[in-house]
């Protein structure tokens, strides 16, 4: 096990750094509409297809919630989704 010290005044500027990014983090999320119907999620999913959001929601791909015959769908789960299946250059 390694044990890091730090200055008392570093260490609480690190604190005070990692709030003010936990906080912009929530209110990003949240700044957006978090639920969203059928038409926004295929939009945002670049999708035409019914069936294929309903195969994402079936197989538990994306978050969704149901009451009766009305579905929403989480935006933040569909940008997880897109981040996880995101192609291209290394980010290294």
């Amino acid at each position: 096990m390694r044990v890091v010290i730090f200055e008392e005044d570093s260490f609480y500027k690190l604190i005070d750094e990692l709030t003010v990014r936990i906080i912009q983090n929530v209110e990003k999320r949240y700044s957006d509409k978090e639920w969203m119907n059928e038409i926004e999620a295929k939009e945002l999913l670049g999708i035409k297809s019914k069936s294929k959001l309903q195969e994402l929601r079936d197989g538990l791909k994306i978050e969704f919630s149901q009451f009766g015959k009305i579905i929403r769908y989480s935006r933040s789960s569909i940008l997880e989704f897109l981040e996880l299946h995101r192609k291209g250059l290394s980010k290294y």
